[in-house]
């Protein structure tokens, strides 16, 4: 099956299934974006590190890291307390957002929140709290060595005054010397630790807020066009598989074409409200006729439904009459009339009027020489006399725009046990 036939049988078919599922998504997702409370959203710039990333890769981490930070719900909790705002912890970190700014270090901190009041302030305080926190990570427990260090400078001096003291009174006294040596030596080491720890504390760094949150003024934007847009995809998508299942359940073809090719028969046209396309019809089932060798046509529908007395009788009036005249006023006759009866030469039928008003005219031309035709009947497969039945019979099938594959099977089954054939495929395109 080819694209446009796929396409087109997917239009004739499920349009309405199609519509419906693009539409009543698209109508719920803007009915929701509809009713959702207006959000706004306060930014903070945090330095999350005093050297620059050498890679994209590090940025990343740096991000991770304010990330990670930021959405943990002790952290979250303490900030709500700072700033007494009443929000659940587990709420909030699914408000937050953390991105990075290219490859440097300076990552940008925002939370959502229905009052921008209350947005800026726990922006503030989130940032503050990260970037305490990032100190007390990268600092480690260098306060509490240096503070260690402090007091033991401070113990060493308290015990260092009894022995200058003693040195300076007993000069020549070697053991007092060396004791004050000593203890001077082990106050200078540590004075030098000290330094080489302050020092080591200070090339860390520390980070910083760079851009307090301001309070926002405008509510954030809520992508109505975007989630219209998916909303209206999905329902395609669901609607299309819809149609699948059907198809994959129910299968069917579309057109007379495709059946006629199905069943490997011509298709002889489609019954238009045209008085030429019409009179087309009747000359490709009359040629069909007679190729085959039959006297009666037989109609019948692909969904086995009974046909329209009207309908039988513009394709039997169609068959056994040449091309309408257009423009031609006549009395109707009966279009069942055979055509080897004596008569008149020509006797017309009138049928429906077209667009532009003018009545188009089917003639019937007697046969005065005696021969009978071929064809002399058209008929719907319930009108046939059970004892016309032992007459030549030809099939004509009559399809919509879609048909299943299971009437195309009963059409074959009524073949095999009638043994008629079958003419063609005609188009029902009412």
């Amino acid at each position: 099956m080819e694209v446009n036939e796929v396409a087109g049988r997917l239009l004739r078919r499920y349009w309405l299934v199609l519509l419906l599922s693009v539409a009543l998504p698209t109508i719920a997702m803007a009915a929701f974006v509809q009713k959702q409370h207006a959000t706004y959203t306060a930014h903070a710039r945090i330095l999350a590190s005093a050297e620059t990333p050498r890679a994209q890769a590090e940025a990343a981490a740096l991000v991770s890291q304010v990330q990670a930070l930021a959405t943990s719900q002790d952290l979250i909790a303490t900030a709500l307390s700072d700033v007494k705002v009443s929000r659940r912890a587990d709420k909030v970190a699914a408000d937050v957002t953390v991105s990075g700014l290219g490859s440097s270090a300076v990552v940008d901190l925002a939370y959502t929140d229905r009052d921008p009041g209350t947005a800026r302030r726990v922006t503030g305080a989130l940032a503050k709290a990260v970037t305490k926190k990032l100190d007390d990570v990268r600092i480690g427990g260098l306060p509490e060595v240096l503070k260690s260090v402090d007091d033991q400078l401070a113990d060493l001096a308290a015990k260092r005054a009894p022995i200058a003291a003693e040195a300076q009174a007993n000069p020549k006294d070697p053991v007092a010397q060396n004791r004050l040596a000593g203890i001077d030596r082990l106050i200078s080491d540590l004075s030098a630790d000290r330094n080489r720890l302050s020092e080591d504390a200070a090339g860390v760094g520390h980070t910083s807020v760079l851009t307090a949150p301001l309070t926002p003024d405008q509510a954030d934007p809520k992508g109505l066009p975007a989630k219209l847009a998916i909303a209206a995809i999905v329902g395609l998508a669901l609607g299309l598989i819809l149609a699948g299942v059907n198809e994959t359940v129910r299968p069917a073809v579309s057109g007379a074409p495709r059946v006629g090719r199905l069943l490997d028969v011509p298709v002889l046209g489609a019954v238009k409200p045209d008085p030429t396309a019409l009179a087309d019809v009747g000359r490709r089932i009359r040629l069909a006729a007679r190729r085959a060798g039959v006297s009666t046509v037989v109609l019948v529908r692909d969904n086995r439904a009974k046909l329209a007395p009207e309908l039988v009788d513009r394709v039997e009036a169609a068959a056994l009459r040449p091309d309408p005249v257009n423009g031609r006023l006549a009395i109707p006759i009966d279009s069942r009339e055979l055509l080897d009866g004596p008569g008149e030469t020509t006797r017309p039928i009138v049928l429906p009027t077209q667009a532009d008003g003018r009545l188009a005219v089917l003639t019937k031309t007697e046969n005065n020489s005696g021969k009978p035709s071929r064809l002399h009947r058209v008929c719907a497969l319930d009108e046939l006399d059970p004892n016309a039945e032992t007459e030549k019979i030809g099939v004509v099938l009559l399809v919509g725009g879609s048909t299943r594959v299971a009437s195309v099977d009963v059409v074959r089954d009524l073949l095999a046990a009638s043994g008629w054939p079958l003419l063609g495929v005609l188009g029902d395109m009412r």
